[in-house]
This record gives C-alpha cells, structure tokens and sequence, in this order.
C-alpha cells in the first residue's frame, strides 16, 4: 500500500521526541502484558516482569538498529501469544506446591523457556535459508494478518480504557460515566493523530497532540485537585501499587518446578509457532508496506540470538514490531533519532515503571494504540479491497473476522485455508487445453516433397495435436477426455492423437486414473495415443500407477500411450504412418514425380534432372558447411538429413529435417551469398546434385531450361516459407499473453 511518508526525514530531535512518545507507549504496553501474565498470587512479579519485558524490548531494538538492515525498525515484547501463554502460566503454577515466590520464579520459566525456544527456532530456520518461505504465504493472509493486527491493537486500546475484555463487556462498559471519561479522550486524540498524518506532513503535529494532552491532563488535575490516588482509583492512571515489593530475584531459579514447566510443553511449543508466524508475517507485512526487500533469513537470525539471552532472564519474546515500524516509515523519522529517543525512554520505564507510568493518563497510550491501529486496519483491510478480487478481498475480510471471534492463529489458518481453497478453484476453472491444433495447421520440422506437404495439409486433421497446462488432478482430467470425445464425434477421421505435457505443473492419482480411462476410450476409437513432455518425475508417477506406457520401439502389448522424448519426434511419426496408410511412402522419393510437380508437368523436366550428379552418403557425412561460399543445390531422395544453425562455439541447434523429395541450397544459390546452415547426414542417405557450374551452364546456353530450374527454385521457396509462416503462427498462439 502507498505510505503517505514525508517527502525529506523528520530533524534529529523531532524524530527523537516520537521515539520517546512511542517509548512510552512500549511501557504501557509491557506493563499491560506483564499485567496479564502475574496476577493474583504472581502479583508480586508484577514489577520485575514489567522490567524484564522492557528491557527485552530495548534489547531487540537496538540488535535491530546494530544489525539489522530494515530502515526504522523497532522491536517490542510481542503479545501474539499472550491469549495462550498467560492460561498456560496460571495451570502450571496452580500445580506447584511451594511458595508464592516459587509460583512467581515458575511463571518466569514457563515465559523464558518459550522465548529461549523460539529464538532458538528463528536462528535455525534463519541459518538453514527458510526464512524466504514467508515469500510462500499468499498476499490476501499477510494482509489479513497485518489487518488483524491492527484490530487487536484497536481491542487492545478499548481493554485498556473499559478494563474489560470481550466486545460485549466493552460495550456495556461505554455506558459508565467513568469509562467515558477514559474513552472520549483516547477516541478523539486518535481522530486527530489520524487527521494530522492525513493531511499534515513531518512529525511535528503528533508530538504536540501528544505533548498537548499529557500537559492537559496535568493541569486540569491540579486545577481539580486530583492526585494519583484517586486518578487510580478512577481508573486514569494504571494501580501499580502491587508491583512494590516484587519478590523475584536470581536466587528464585532454585524455585522453579521444571515439571510444572513440562507440563504445559504442547501451549509453549504452539507458542514457539505462533511467534514464528508472527515473526515472518511482521517481516512480509513491513516489507509489503514500505516497499523495500527485506532479508528475512538475516533478521531471522540475529532476532533468534537476542531472544536466547531474553529466553535466559526470563523475559518475553521479542521481535519487529510491525505497526509501529510502518508507522515510523509513515511518519519518516529519522532513524538514528527515533533510537536515541526510543531506547532510553524503554530502559529508564523498566527501572522506574512506577513513577513513569504514574504520570501518563491511561487514555494517551489507548489514543496511541486506536492511532496505529486503524492505519493498519484502513490500509490492509479497506484500501487493500480496492486493488484485490472478490475473492481475495472476502479472505482478508474473512481472517479479521475469525481473530475477532477465535483469535489470530485460528484466523492465519483459516486465511491459508481459503487462499488454498480459491487457488484450487482457480485452478480447476482455468483451461485444460492450451491449444488444440492437428497437422494439417502444424506439421513437423521434416523438409518433405511438396506433393508430402500438399497431402499433409489436406489429410492432417486425422492427427490430433493437445498441448496442456496446468495443474492436473480430480475432474480436470476429465474435461480432457471430453474434449477428446466432441473431437471424435465432430471428425470421425481422427487416427492419432498427440498429448503434450510440457506445460503440465503438478499429477494426482485421479488424474492417472483418468489417463487409464482415456487409454481405453481411444483404443476402443481405433485411435494410437502418444504422449510428450513428460518429466522423469512425472514417468515415474505414470508407472507407479501402472499406466499402459511404452517408450516407442519397445514392443507394444494392449491400449498403450507411446512415449516420445520431443514433440516434433512424435509428429513426425504420425505423419509418416499416415502418408503410409494414402499410399505415399516417406522413406525415399521420386525427384522426377517431385520436378514435374514444381515445374507444373514441364517436358523438359527430364532434362534438368541429366544434368544432376548422384552422391550417396554415410551417418555423419557433412552436406554442406555453414560460410561456405558453393551454390550448389541438393534433391534428397532416400535418406534423412538435418539441418543445423551455429548456435555457440562448438554448438549447433538443429531447426529442420530433410527428407526423401526435400530441396535443399537454392537459398544460397540465389542469394550469392554464403551458407548460412549446416547440412549433415543424419542415417544413410542418397542426394542429387546440381552444381553451381552446371547452373551457370544452363544460365548461359539454355534460357529455357534456365527458367524452368528458376521457376522450380521460386516454387520451392514459396512452399518453405508457407511451412515456416505456419510454424511462426502456431508458435505465436503458444505464447502466453
């Protein structure tokens, strides 16, 4: 999506301030999570956690600042898994039976450990180079992700106004005069921090929004006489008075009840995956965001080894926090600025939470969070559906939706569920067949007589030619084997048919069992199957179905498909076998019959064919070379030869075949210019030649018999050039629009 970043970067100290408004919002925030996590009897670790999880946060921002390579990326204790992890921390410390401060040091362990995994996870799969498989995930999920990111940010907010949890408590919650004198202002600060980066450049508009509320607040508390007992007790200010006396300390990790910890080992693996998840999507969403090309296998890496070290003191695990790292590139911060404010205000609210989080109104960080928020939501979810399908548009709708109801892993899983599921509907709906031709449109690369030619282009539409594409699995198939029965039915006279796979991507089992359908419905038309560019990979599916294949040569027992190593190999054959069945043998040629055709039945054809030479040739012998300046021009009559144009030093790329009837050097020769091609013998051939000095004799003394060799050269080359023109046309409508 466009950012509405600013044109130059925000100054230095401006970039510092919204790193230091942004640093407190990360205080609220880990206080909020530290909240969640110690409550009841692990009230006591309240204050140590809040610490912990703030000092985890300044450590992932700076290794992101030192070594990382995304342009005004923060990190932050991450609450993705807070909604599981907080449940599983109250069942593992319900089972110990010591002290409250062995309960504490437990919950402690149960957070270190599924941090220490998952840094351990984010290494490893960052090392072994798959952090590009966040590349797999489709568009419509990372922004369904970044969108219900957003939403939870914006829940969030109204959790820390109402202090309730659920829509429906929130909402009979905005009823209380109280609530309302935290959630007018958090609404209308975040209505007026959306207008000013709307419609205002640079950063400074916020920081005063910011600045003017927290002096606001301030002055109409002293004005009213109220302290922070009582903006407490109204729920202005969080009551962090439990966190005094924190009973948590190095000595507490004798305390620690490992079993309890291994009881909950299935909620702390799925929290390992959940964080991954996190991790990659947050990368996918910043990089989707901004534009830029993330290196995720790097940030992966270095993100794994600062959460080992988070893992150990038992802290939260902490990553890129993607809503504010956009909002960074949003606001154009100055990078340097923006860490110089951030990192102190986060160090110094883990040694002094109280005091600081004391002085700011709960409603700010809410504004915050509803600020944040909404972009995210405006951008993924309502500007996004602009640019998508139905479709896609419906699955972003769709995973927001499923967060709301049954929180944000469920909802990646039903986003992937509903991209797989459009893909696979996609697929089946798009076109089997991406051509259907037969060999009277294309025919092979094999030079023959014109009189060959003439019959293939009026008996060709008995070769049936398909080339597929695609995915081909359960039903798919089958609209090829109706295909193949209009075809029948509309030409009865179809004798082969030629399936190539090319273009084929992926084969299921139901596809193999419709290929023995199809085997059995073409036998029992009297019609020869032959298949093309099946992979290894795909032979070895064919045959451990148990597909009647034969690779052609081999003997041949029952309805078999004949597998050929290319294309033109197989159409070659079908057009030898049909030449064969109208009674014109393509194994050698009668140059007379051949002449008298190109000379339209001229008398003096006998005559031009006494003055030709008869050269018999062995496998390998060469023609004719390429550069070579000799005008000479070659009839073939038995025999196969190729023809092959330099392609790089020591190579060369075959482009015809010449067989019985072929023409061949007339090009040269009236072109006086060198052989642009080499002709080699491809099997034991035999030509006839009519040299370049026979034709300047003829030229000469003879302008009759000189005009019938130039009118047989011209009517040659108009009968290639139609091949060719053929052949460009068809392969024109075999690329892809």
């Amino acid at each position: 999506m466009d950012l509405p970043v600013t044109q130059a970067p925000s100054g230095y100290w401006r970039s510092a301030l919204v790193g230091v408004i942004f640093g407190a919002d990360a205080a609220a925030h880990c206080l909020a999570l530290a909240t969640i996590c110690f409550t009841g009897a692990l009230a006591g670790g309240l204050g140590a956690a809040t610490g912990l999880f703030l000092l985890g946060t300044a450590a992932a921002t700076l290794t992101l600042f030192l070594f990382g390579r995304i342009p005004r990326a923060v990190g932050i204790s991450q609450d993705t898994t807070i909604s599981i992890l907080a449940p599983a921390i109250l069942l593992a410390t319900s089972a110990v039976a010591g002290t409250n401060d062995a309960k504490v040091a437990t919950a402690f362990a149960v957070i270190g450990t599924s941090a220490l995994l998952s840094g351990v996870t984010f290494w490893i799969i960052g090392r072994l180079g798959l952090g590009r498989l966040v590349r797999m995930f489709p568009f419509p999920v990372a922004a369904g992700f970044l969108a219900s990111s957003g939403y939870l940010l914006v829940f969030a907010a109204l959790t820390i106004v109402t202090h309730q949890n659920g829509l429906a408590a929130i909402w009979t919650a905005a009823s209380d005069p109280l609530v309302q004198l935290r959630l007018i202002p958090a609404l209308f600060m975040a209505v007026l921090l959306t207008l000013a980066v709307r419609y205002i450049k640079g950063t400074m508009p916020v920081v005063v929004i910011i600045f003017a509320a927290l002096i606001g607040y301030h002055l109409i508390a002293s004005a009213t006489g109220l302290d922070a007992t009582q903006a407490a007790a109204m729920g202005l200010i969080p009551d962090i008075s439990a966190t005094t006396g924190g009973s948590f300390s190095a000595a507490s990790l004798f305390l620690i009840d490992w079993a309890a910890v291994a009881s909950v080992a299935p909620v702390i693996a799925a929290v390992v995956l959940l964080n991954l998840l996190g991790i990659l999507l947050n990368l996918s969403g910043v990089e989707l965001a901004t534009r830029g090309d993330v290196d995720e296998n790097h940030e992966l890496r270095i993100t794994g080894l600062v959460n080992l070290g988070i893992g150990l003191t038992g802290g939260l695990t902490a990553y890129l926090q993607g809503g504010a790292s956009i909002m960074m590139a949003k606001l154009g911060v100055h990078q340097r600025g923006v860490i110089a404010g951030y990192i102190p205000m986060v160090v110094l609210a883990a040694f002094l939470a109280p005091v600081l989080v004391n002085s700011v109104p709960v409603f700010i960080p809410a504004a915050l969070l509803m600020f944040i928020g909404w972009a995210m939501l405006s951008d993924w979810l309502f500007a996004t559906a602009k640019r998508l399908t139905f479709i896609d548009a419906l699955t972003v709708l769709a995973i927001v939706l499923a967060t709301a109801i049954v929180g944000i892993l469920p909802a990646i899983g039903i986003g992937l569920a509903l991209a797989v599921t459009a893909f696979a509907y996609a697929s089946i709906r798009m076109p089997i067949i991406r051509q259907s031709n037969s060999v009277a449109t294309r025919q092979s690369i094999r030079d023959r007589s014109v009189l060959h030619r003439d019959a293939l282009r009026q008996e060709g539409d008995r070769i049936c030619i398909l080339h597929l594409q695609g995915p081909l699995f359960f039903g798919s198939v089958e609209r090829l084997i109706s295909h193949l029965r209009m075809v029948t039915t509309q030409n009865p006279r179809v004798e082969a048919v030629i399936i190539d796979f090319s273009e084929v991507l992926t084969f299921d089992s139901s596809a193999c069992s419709a290929l023995d359908k199809l085997s059995n419905l073409l036998q029992s038309h009297g019609i020869s199957a032959h298949l093309t560019g099946v992979t290894a990979g795909l032979q070895a599916v064919f045959t451990k179905w148990g597909l009647p294949i034969t690779v052609f040569g081999q003997p041949i027992s029952g309805p078999q498909f004949l597998l050929w190593s290319g294309l033109d190999e197989a159409i070659e054959h079908c057009e030898n076998q049909l030449l064969g069945k109208l009674g014109l043998r393509s194994e050698e040629s009668d140059v007379a019959q051949v002449l008298f055709e190109l000379g339209r039945q001229h008398p003096r054809t006998v005559d031009l064919i006494a003055k030709m030479q008869r050269i018999v040739l062995a496998k390998g012998d060469v023609l004719i070379k390429a550069a070579d300046m000799s005008g000479d021009v070659f009839f073939v009559t038995t025999g196969r030869l190729g023809v092959h144009l330099p392609n790089a030093p020591g190579k060369s790329l075959r482009v015809r075949v010449l067989g019985p009837g072929a023409i061949v050097g007339e090009i040269a020769h009236m072109s006086g210019r060198p052989r642009n091609a080499e002709v080699i013998c491809e099997e034991a051939s035999t030509v006839l030649c009519l040299s370049a000095e026979n034709m300047r004799q003829i030229e000469a003394e003879d302008r009759d018999l000189a005009a019938l060799m130039m009118s047989i050269f011209n009517r040659s080359l108009a009968s290639k050039l139609e091949a060719t023109n053929g052949l460009l046309t068809y392969a024109q409508t075999m690329v892809p629009a």
